[in-house]
This record gives C-alpha cells, sequence and structure tokens, in this order.
C-alpha cells in the first residue's frame, strides 16, 4: 500500500512537471480578460482592471513581476511591471548593481566598465497615461505585457528578454486614469460622450503632473523619480502621451530647435539613434503620418521624459493623435492643416483623413514601444557603455562657461526653505557637501555649515541646469519677425524661485567640505520663556504655517509694523507677536520641529507698533473649468496647513429662500489664474484662441458665478471682506470693478513684448501688509502675466503699489523681448475700496507650488493685520 502511495506521488509529480510549462504558458489576455478587444470603441479598462490583470499575469509567468513603487495622491497603490527573462528575473540585484557602479566612474576604470557592459543588461523605463485623458497607452500596456510574455512580437521575445529588462508603468497617474474612465463610461451615448470632465484629472495638478519633475511635489513624480535616478537606474526612458487630433498622427524625436545646453551631444545622439529606428519600423509597416523635429522642442520644461536627459538618461517622448477618449473621430481631409498635408523631410508620409480610432493609437504605440526594446537589445553593449562614458564626462570634463560649483551660503533670509530646496536637489540625485569651517570662493567668504555642489559629480547636467540661470536663444519667425515661442516655460532658476540665495562660482578654491547624505535640518526647540509674548520672523514661510496653526486654537496674534532689534536678533515688518498663553506654550514644540522654526523673546512687546491678526475664513474659487492653478493653489494652502472652503458657482447667488452675504461667512475669498470670461459665464470669450475647443458640461456643471456673483463680490468687498485675484483672475476686476489700475500689456503686440514663462525682478515695498516678509528686491515667475498701471484714484478707492519690475534689466532668467514695456510697472497691487481691500498679483505667486519665494503676496493677503 505504502509503495502504491509512493509511486502515486511520483506520477503526480511528473505530471506536474509535464504540464506547468504549458500551464505558464497559457497567459490569459487582456481581451479574454476585460471581455472586450483592447482598443476596441467606446470601450475602456479601469485602473482597477489594469492592476488586476498584471497581478493574474504574474501569477502565470515567470517573465513578469509586479511591483508596488509608490503611493498616489489618492491612496492608490502604483505599480510597475518587470519584464525579462526568467533567469534574469532570479539576479535583478545583480544587474542594478551593475548598472550603480557604472553610474559612478569614479571608482571604476573604462576597463572594468566595457566588462560590466558586457555581463550587465539594459534597462528600459515606459511609462504610461501621466496625462489621465492621454489613455491609449494604459490600455496598450495591457497587450504589450502580453506580447512579451507570450513571445507574440516581431522578435524572439526570449531571446531579447535575456538582455534587456523592461520596466512597465502602466499609468503612472492611476488617480486620473480611474477618473477618467469612470466619467467616460458614465456619459457613453450621450451628448457629452468624450467630453471634458469638470475637475482636473490630477487632485492637485492637472496636465501640470508633467511639469513637476524636479520640485517633487506629487507623490507620483517622487515614485517614478526613485525608479528613474535610485533604485533601478535604466538607460532608456520613453514616456507616452497624445496630442491634438487633426495634425500629425505620431510624433517621435528627434525633437526640434532649441536644445537645453547642458545635455551631453551623445545623449542627444542615442535619442535619435532610438527615434529613427522606431520611425522606420512604422514605415515598413505601414504606418502613416509619422512626424519628427516638429513641436517638441530640446528645450528642459520639467517634464518626466526631459528630466532623463539631465541625467545621463535617453530620454524619449511619443505623442499620438487623439480621439475623444475612446470614442472614434472622422477627419476630413480639408480639415487636416497644410503643414501636416504636404510631404517634409520630417514628415514624408502625411496621413490622408479619415476614421481614427483608440486601437489605431493602440496598434502605432506597440509598434513603436517594441521597436524601442528591440533597439535596446541591439545597442545592449553600447547603451551600457555609453550610461558610463556620460558620468565620466559629466565629471571629468569642465567644458568652456561651465561653473566650478555652487554655492548656497548658510546665513538664509529663510533658512527652512533654503534647507528644503536641498532637499529637492537631493531628491534628484544631486550630490551636496557642506563646509565644516569658514571659506573663501571667488574672493567672497562664506561661513561654516554654507552648501556647496559640485558641477563635477554624475549628474552634473541637471544640477547646473537646475541652479543656473537661463538665457533662452532669440528665436524668430524670419529675421526681426515675430519671436517663436517655447513650448513651455524659458526659464526655471530653482534659487530664484525658492528666494534662496545661491552664488555661482567660476574658479577652482578648497574648502573642508563633508559630504551629505541627508538635509542637516536643525534640531531646535522651543524655548522655555516667561514673557509675554514670542516672536515668529515673517521672512520664513513656515512662520506663517505655524501662524495658521495657532489661530485655529484661537492663539491671541499680531503683526508687527516695524523692525523688531534685540539681542541676539532682528526681525522685518509685518513678523507674528503671539500672545505667550498655556495653550501656546502646548501647541508650539511641534510646530518648531515641523516647520524647523527660530522663536524669539522680545524685550517689551506692548511698546511696538503693531496691529492684531484674526483668523480668516478663506474661500478658493473652483470652476467647472479645471484650473491647473486654483489645483497648485490648493496644493500650497495644504501644503501649509491653511484653512479653507471650496467655492463654487452656485455660492455666489441667491437661493429662493436667502440672498447671498458672502461678508457673512468669509473674510478672504481668492480666485486663482483663470479668465474673466470663464469665472463669469463659465465659457472662454468668442474671440479667444480657445473658443474652438470648448465643449458643454452636463447642466450641473455649466455657468459662471454670473453677473449676481460680480456684484456679490462688489458688496463682499465694500463690507470689508478681502478679494484676492491671482494672474490673469485680475483681468476681472479691471472688467467689473472700477478699481484705479489697469493692465497694461492689453492688446501690446508679441512683437513689440515677449516673456514666456521667465523669472522677472521686481521691486518690493516690504513695509507695507502683503510685502511683509519679503526683501526688497525678488525674482517673480512671470507666464501670461499682466503688468500694471495705476493712477491717483477717486472716490472711495486708494492703491498702494507694492511690487513693480524695476526700470532695467529686469530679466533674471529665460526670455525677455520689449522690457521698456514694463519697466517700472506694477506686479502687485493693494487697492483698498470702502472697508475691504482688492489684492491685485499679476505674477505667479505660487507657480506650480515651486516658487516659495514669492508664497508671501499670497499668505499676507490671508493674513492681512486688522487696523
Amino acid at each position: 500500500m505504502r509503495g502504491e502511495k509512493k509511486s502515486l506521488r511520483a506520477c503526480t509529480s511528473l505530471l506536474v512537471l509535464f504540464i506547468l510549462p504549458f500551464a505558464l504558458s497559457a497567459q490569459t489576455s487582456p481581451d479574454d480578460f476585460l471581455g472586450f478587444k483592447v482598443g476596441a470603441d467606446r470601450k475602456l479598462a479601469d485602473y482597477n482592471q489594469i492592476k488586476a490583470y498584471f497581478e493574474k499575469l504574474e501569477r502565470e509567468s515567470e517573465k513578469l513581476k509586479v511591483l508596488n513603487i509608490g503611493t498616489s495622491t489618492l491612496d492608490k497603490p502604483m505599480i510597475m511591471a518587470v519584464i525579462t527573462s526568467k533567469e534574469n528575473m532570479a539576479e535583478l540585484d545583480t544587474y542594478r548593481e551593475i548598472v550603480k557602479k557604472l553610474r559612478d566612474p569614479r571608482t571604476l576604470s573604462p576597463e572594468e566598465a566595457k566588462k560590466l557592459a558586457k555581463e550587465g543588461k539594459v534597462i528600459v523605463l515606459i511609462t504610461c497615461n501621466i496625462h489621465a485623458s492621454e489613455i491609449a497607452a494604459s490600455q496598450m500596456a495591457l497587450e504589450l505585457a502580453h506580447k512579451l510574455v507570450t513571445d507574440d512580437t516581431p522578435f524572439e521575445a526570449d531571446k531579447v528578454l535575456k538582455e534587456v529588462i523592461v520596466l512597465l508603468a502602466p499609468t503612472i497617474n492611476p488617480d486620473g486614469q480611474q477618473m477618467v474612465t469612470d466619467w467616460y463610461r458614465k456619459y457613453v451615448g450621450t451628448k457629452y460622450e468624450g467630453g471634458n470632465m469638470p475637475w482636473l484629472y490630477h487632485h492637485y495638478a492637472g496636465h501640470d503632473n508633467n511639469r513637476d519633475w524636479f520640485m517633487f511635489n506629487l507623490p507620483e513624480s517622487k515614485a517614478v523619480t526613485k525608479v528613474l535616478y535610485h533604485d533601478w537606474l535604466p538607460q532608456i526612458h520613453i514616456d507616452e502621451h497624445q496630442m491634438g487630433r487633426t495634425g500629425a498622427r505620431l510624433f517621435i524625436p528627434p525633437f526640434m530647435d532649441p536644445p537645453v545646453p547642458n545635455v551631453q551631444a551623445l545623449l542627444w545622439r542615442s535619442v535619435n539613434l532610438c527615434g529613427v529606428n522606431m520611425a522606420y519600423d512604422l514605415e515598413k509597416l505601414g504606418y502613416k503620418g509619422v512626424v519628427h523635429g516638429r513641436s517638441f522642442t530640446g528645450w528642459w520644461i520639467g517634464a518626466c521624459d526631459d528630466t532623463s536627459w539631465l541625467h545621463n538618461v535617453v530620454g524619449l517622448l511619443s505623442e499620438m493623435a487623439s480621439v475623444k477618449v475612446a470614442t472614434p473621430i472622422y477627419i476630413e481631409p480639408t480639415e487636416i492643416p497644410q503643414s501636416y498635408y504636404e510631404k517634409r523631410m520630417k514628415f514624408p508620409e502625411p496621413w490622408p483623413g479619415g476614421w481614427w480610432r483608440l486601437r489605431d493609437l493602440v496598434d502605432y504605440e506597440l509598434v513603436l514601444t517594441f521597436s524601442l526594446i528591440k533597439t535596446a537589445y541591439l545597442h545592449k553593449e553600447d547603451f551600457l557603455f555609453n550610461f558610463y562614458r556620460m558620468y565620466k564626462n559629466s565629471i571629468e570634463n569642465r567644458e568652456k562657461g561651465d561653473p566650478f560649483a555652487f554655492v548656497i551660503p548658510s546665513n538664509q533670509l529663510d533658512y527652512p526653505t533654503a534647507l528644503r530646496m536641498l532637499d529637492i536637489l537631493m531628491l534628484g540625485g544631486v550630490e551636496i557637501h557642506q563646509a565644516q569651517e569658514d571659506f573663501l570662493a571667488d574672493g567672497k567668504l562664506y561661513p561654516v555649515g554654507s552648501f556647496v555642489v559640485k558641477a563635477s559629480q554624475p549628474y552634473k547636467p541637471y544640477a547646473v541646469a537646475l541652479l543656473e540661470k537661463q538665457k533662452y536663444p532669440d528665436l524668430r519667425q524670419y529675421e526681426g519677425g515675430p519671436p517663436i515661442p517655447p513650448y513651455d516655460n524659458a526659464g526655471w532658476t530653482l534659487p530664484l524661485q525658492m528666494g534662496v540665495e545661491c552664488d555661482r562660482i567660476e574658479s577652482p578654491f578648497q574648502a573642508k567640505l563633508e559630504k551629505l547624505e541627508k538635509v542637516p535640518y536643525p534640531s531646535l526647540s522651543a524655548p522655555q520663556v516667561s514673557s509675554d509674548y514670542i516672536l515668529l520672523d515673517s521672512r520664513i514661510n513656515g512662520s506663517y504655517a505655524a501662524i495658521f496653526s495657532l489661530l485655529k486654537d484661537k492663539a491671541e496674534i499680531y503683526r508687527a509694523e516695524e523692525k523688531i532689534k534685540a539681542e541676539g536678533f532682528k526681525v522685518n515688518p509685518g513678523s507674528f507677536i503671539i500672545k505667550n498663553t498655556p495653550q501656546v506654550q502646548a501647541a508650539l514644540p511641534s510646530l518648531v520641529k515641523k516647520w524647523h522654526l527660530p522663536v524669539y523673546e522680545p524685550e517689551n512687546a506692548t511698546d511696538i507698533p503693531k496691529a492684531p491678526l484674526k483668523n480668516n475664513r478663506i474661500g478658493l474659487y473652483q470652476s467647472w473649468r479645471s484650473s491647473m492653478d486654483e489645483g497648485w493653489t490648493r496644493y500650497v494652502f495644504d501644503d501649509l496647513g491653511v484653512p479653507y472652503t471650496t467655492l463654487h458657482n452656485k455660492d455666489f447667488k441667491d437661493t429662493k429662500k436667502k440672498k447671498v452675504d458672502l461678508k457673512a461667512k468669509y473674510d478672504v475669498i481668492v480666485f486663482a489664474d483663470e479668465s474673466p470670461e470663464i469665472i463669469k459665464t463659465g465659457k472662454p470669450s468668442p474671440t479667444s484662441r480657445w473658443a474652438r475647443y470648448f465643449t458643454p458640461l452636463p447642466p450641473e456643471y455649466e455657468g459662471g458665478i454670473g453677473k449676481e456673483g460680480v456684484e456679490a463680490l462688489k458688496t463682499f468687498v465694500e463690507k470689508g471682506g478681502i478679494l484676492v485675484t491671482l494672474n490673469n483672475a485680475c483681468r476681472l476686476i479691471f472688467k467689473e470693478f472700477k478699481v484705479p489700475a489697469r493692465n497694461a500689456l492689453e492688446r501690446v503686440d508679441r512683437s513689440k513684448f515677449f516673456c514666456p514663462t521667465s523669472i522677472l525682478r521686481v521691486n518690493v515695498d516690504n513695509k507695507s501688509p502683503i510685502g511683509y516678509g519679503m526683501p526688497e528686491e525678488a525674482g517673480v515667475m512671470f507666464s501670461r502675466s499682466l503688468a500694471l498701471d495705476t493712477w491717483i484714484p477717486s472716490g472711495e478707492w486708494d492703491r498702494k503699489v507694492v511690487a513693480s519690475f524695476q526700470e532695467e534689466n529686469i530679466l533674471l532668467s529665460g526670455w525677455l523681448l520689449g522690457e521698456n514695456v514694463i519697466a517700472r510697472k506694477a506686479a502687485v497691487v493693494d487697492a483698498k475700496y470702502k472697508k475691504g481691500h482688492i489684492i491685485l498679483i499679476g505674477i505667479r505667486c505660487q507657480h506650480r507650488a515651486q516658487s516659495h519665494g514669492t508664497y508671501k503676496f499670497l499668505l499676507n493677503a490671508l493674513l492681512y493685520p486688522e487696523k
């Protein structure tokens, strides 16, 4: 009997061994899993289904492993699939260690690097669907994964995957992917099918989630950045997108001019190699309408793909022509622009027009992605050795015009914000040292504790690009003609945006330096003060966060109207004088620890001229047209703990039972950057270039605040409310209020004045309440911004210019034509009307939550002292 059982077990084991290879090769197709063909008209897989499918494929295949790389803003797990051979899967840590060694040539000879390039595996990262409505790549990823693990590819997948490790992130915006899919499904079969959602497809950033790849505000950016520059170090990275509908069917590199100057030529040649191979593979299979060298530039914009360039990673971008989410569209041949109708060297095979479907996008994307994987395989050793070679160049080669280092002095106006900037740099892989004693560099003495970023380091292009000032080339449509605008920003210099002093050092110097493993935040504790009052410095952004928290607890707080000097400290007007109560003493230690705040003890607060603060009730307007600036404003408020209520159109209108009284509920109302037409009517102006793209929303989301909302705002200000308008929202005030100010750039031709997203220099009156805590000179982000004329008011109006553009040398970083047009014009104005104020902030003071150096213009409006 025992013998029979033993024999039966043996037979069973043999049967399992016989069946197992067949079972593992019978992976479920995405079509079978979903119940429809990937890319079918009006059919979408949502994020839950995508995640479940990849997890199922992991159980069925030894070539695929699903990793959780982070958590999204709304707490969804972010997944990434590792796809490679079974043998490689068992040695992933070995291959990751090889690329880590190749990244740092300081510990590796060229001979050793060549040996490792031969032994190693090329790593390719494919990121999809960062922009949630550009949804095709998230669908394509399902089919791509299945085809790779089942050897259903245009190459021998088993052979290729022995040399290539594919990292596939099916969506790096899972929250948005689910939102877009849910919204689309809800309205299929109605006139709203394929239309826009009334809210952002990322909780805070919307489309701007692809501008956060050096600031790392968003958890999604942080998660993928760790994959890119810390954990996996891929040599090749492609980010797959969609674009408009009537032009080319697909953009792939090479990119158009101008190139960002920090990127190595070998990197551009590698990008072009991959792009040309994609174009060749698409062309030989009959895919039409493929373009390169147009629309998308080699200038860095802080995006997912192009940040790779600055890390010596071959960063690629694909842009597919869109459909209406999953709804097919028909394009008449006459609707195709002439530039995409005629053959050109950059566009040799135009698409003739006709039906365009989601499945078309999936097919194009499969071909280009397979092509990239094949190119990686064919040039494996080159890509790995070039990875080493470019880092070696970064460390050893100092080209003409390169700095030797950058120094961030330890004596900053806002030291915690300077440390936050260092944290941001280190997350991007920048090496930072700290001085252990005073040192001299370029003739300037720097104190102990100052920070040094050496240009000679693996991620030199990235470090230099972030810390230096940009000079965008003066490109014109023709000689003397209108400027050719950049794709997005012309300048981004991080220290200028964050208000951090940072010096470029040209000459080598000697200093006793220690490399940082983490940013040395000071260990501060709340002092055990016995005086009646304590003091927080208005120059420090964190002080404002602490004040909002203390006001919530009903603390008694004032703002100093003059500078305060005492033994051991000096603070600016606007600093916060806090009544030292037991409640304050209980709350202060955690606030000091969180925001790294110094706390001072004034000698005699009773004699200091000051004005009281109250816990203002703050409202933030949110239209149904998904303003990214409103999203970023929410982010800033949430980041700093600002209490606020989101206001919609209905909150500005009477009901049957009650007339609206905004002042009864709010003390401050903020309108983020948005056109006045959208705010008032919910529609763009008929003459706007955006009018042709306007699509109606379901009735409950239509309209704006209307005429009655404008009247309610006027009454709100008259009763003592503070109305804050950011950037183009200021134009609502010019149209609807008789404010003694106007936009001096209204109807100014681009040939006379042009400034695409650049950093400009302003003078600040930091003795006025809106300028409190600011330096006398600051850099401000100008992006489709305003320059304000003011005049002597009449009646019950008054005005105070808080910030104004300088008389000359206005440009700090980026591109500016016609500086005389804005010279001496106002950038920020505090307009008083009856009992209230209208704060006109004509620049991007909280731009993408990057411009920490000018947050105070907005924060001061929220903490305007009473008189």
